[in-house]
């Protein structure tokens, strides 16, 4: 069950965390954040951990961050909802990206080795 005041007053907030396997038994130790900064912007952040991901880059640590300006925040939300009811899987950083994409949403993008 969700801690609804969390949700509504976190700074902070874990919105999903796994721990996954690559095909060569690397584990993965994967969470998504996400909170609003003080202009309002919607900040994501995705952290692996582990050593599946030095498989992948090289390190066994990687952050990816993806942000929505605060203008952009209310139609970031429709769109979600969009996505989430209509996707029929688990909406993953990644989908929302490409649904900025489609719906001509702004959004910035980086990451951290």
């Amino acid at each position: 069950m969700l801690n609804f005041e969390r949700v509504f007053y976190g700074e902070n907030m874990q919105i999903f965390k796994n721990v996954s396997k690559t095909s060569n038994g690397g584990e993965i130790d994967h969470s998504v954040s996400v909170s609003f900064d003080d202009d309002g912007n919607l900040n994501f952040s995705e952290h692996d951990m582990g050593e599946g991901v030095k498989e992948f880059w090289g390190r066994d640590e990687y952050e990816y961050f993806f942000s929505i300006p605060q203008k952009a925040v209310a139609r970031f939300v429709i769109g979600s909802f969009l996505t989430s009811f209509n996707l029929g899987k688990k909406v993953t950083v990644g989908d929302l990206k490409t649904m900025c994409d489609e719906l001509k949403i702004k959004y910035q993008t980086n990451s951290w080795f």
